[in-house]
């Protein structure tokens, strides 16, 4: 639970160690890049395989599918109001500690219907150099995706659905609507002549260059895929084989096997396995041991290895059946594969959900709630900074929570 004031979740730092090495109302305007050069911190070392850009690869980040993106000014995280139990877009600015909701009408409380920042079941948010895109999959009906200003106005439905999944594509049900890298995809199932179960993944670029929707190929289906530097999207997340897909030309490329939670690019990988973070070079197939962290996960626990521009950071999420004892555990290397840190965060679901470059920032059941700046790493003590939300009224959300858990 993500009320903070009122100690429902209590965040507290157990571990800051291993050195070595004003917001606008509702976001803002006109085009920027997504690309952004980081600055050189003290502790940074080595040389990252990883593009410069924080856009939030649904592969390197936790939480919701694609609910992350960035432009010059400033980002926009998806996160779920407990009062309503809608989604919201948020929005920050660079530097600032506060966040608010994508949505500047002044006669708005921001918790109805007509807010701008409201939808129903979105996961993502993406941004092409001059809008903002979101998916919104409302119960009934079905997935559409929406595109709007930077602040959240003229608002403008680009794709809809309803027609084509079931009476062009024949298929009823639905699941996973997210958009990665300017491409909108969908899974849907439905029930063939002899009763058996079809299932295929819909994609659809945003960036109008398609008529409408195409289905994935059949050996991609119902994964998550990635667009890799090139361009091409990589599948590294359900199947034991890693795949590249040309959605230019419609080929599948397997490129390894999948051994572990990482960064898969297109020549090599890099991941943990058994407490180890290796380096693969696909064309020789040759492993490399880079770290031995000692860490290897216990009974509930949950292991992830998150690959960024200039850091590595290693989650243990520990969940039991009892939420008190909760937690998770963030390990930060550089490059060099040189620990520059940690923390520990009580609570039943913390998430990495964000990163810019100056900052990792944590979801809390699916709400943005706090960061750590990277200029702490190295320093033996790294501080966990809550976010300012002015749209939240933390005593309304707790009371909410507690009915839920009455039910």
């Amino acid at each position: 639970m993500k009320a903070k004031q009122t100690g429902a979740l209590l965040l507290a730092v157990l571990m800051a160690v291993l050195s070595s090495c004003g917001t606008k109302a509702g976001g803002p305007s006109g085009p920027s890049s997504v690309e952004a050069e980081s600055p050189a911190y003290p502790w940074m070392a080595g040389e990252s395989p990883i593009p410069d850009r924080h856009v939030g690869l649904s592969c390197d980040l936790e939480g919701r599918q694609g609910g992350f993106t960035c432009t010059e000014t400033g980002y926009y995280i998806v996160g779920e109001d407990e009062r309503d139990h809608k989604n919201y877009i948020f929005y920050g600015d660079y530097g600032s500690d506060t966040l608010v909701k994508l949505c500047g009408r002044p006669d708005c409380d921001h918790l109805n219907e007509d807010c701008n920042a409201r939808f129903d079941s979105c996961d993502s948010v993406y941004y092409d150099g001059s809008h903002l895109f979101v998916n919104e999959a409302p119960f009934p009906g079905k997935p559409r995706v929406i595109r709007m200003d930077l602040d959240g106005s003229n608002q403008e439905v680009v794709l809809d659905l309803a027609d084509f999944v079931t009476s062009q594509m024949g298929f009823g049900r639905y699941y996973a609507p997210h958009i990665s890298n300017g491409v909108f995809f969908l899974c849907t199932t439905r029930l063939d002549e002899s009763g058996n179960r079809v299932a295929a993944q819909i994609y659809y670029k945003l960036d109008g260059s398609m008529e409408e929707p195409a289905v994935v190929p059949g050996s991609l289906l119902a994964t998550l895929v990635e667009c890799d530097s090139d361009g091409n999207f990589v599948d590294s997340h359900y199947y034991e084989t890693v795949r590249v897909w040309d959605p230019e030309t419609g080929e599948v490329h397997e490129l390894t096997e999948n051994r572990g939670s990482g960064y898969y690019g297109m020549e090599e990988a890099w991941y943990i396995k058994d407490g180890v973070i290796c380096h693969l070079n696909y064309a020789s197939g040759e492993e490399e041991a880079l770290l031995d962290t000692g860490i290897l996960p216990g009974e509930d626990d949950f292991i992830t290895l998150l690959c960024f521009p200039d850091c590595l950071v290693l989650h243990i999420q520990h969940q039991p059946k009892e939420h008190e004892d909760r937690r998770s555990t963030f390990y930060f290397y550089n490059w060099a594969m040189e620990p520059v840190g940690d923390v520990t965060i009580q609570g039943s679901w913390i998430t990495l959900c964000g990163e810019t470059e100056d900052r990792l920032i944590f979801n809390s059941d699916y709400l943005p709630w706090c960061y750590v700046d990277k200029a702490d790493f190295g320093t033996g003590h790294i501080e966990l900074h809550e976010f300012n939300m002015p749209d939240m009224d933390w005593d309304a959300i707790q009371a909410a929570y507690q009915e839920t858990l009455g039910n």
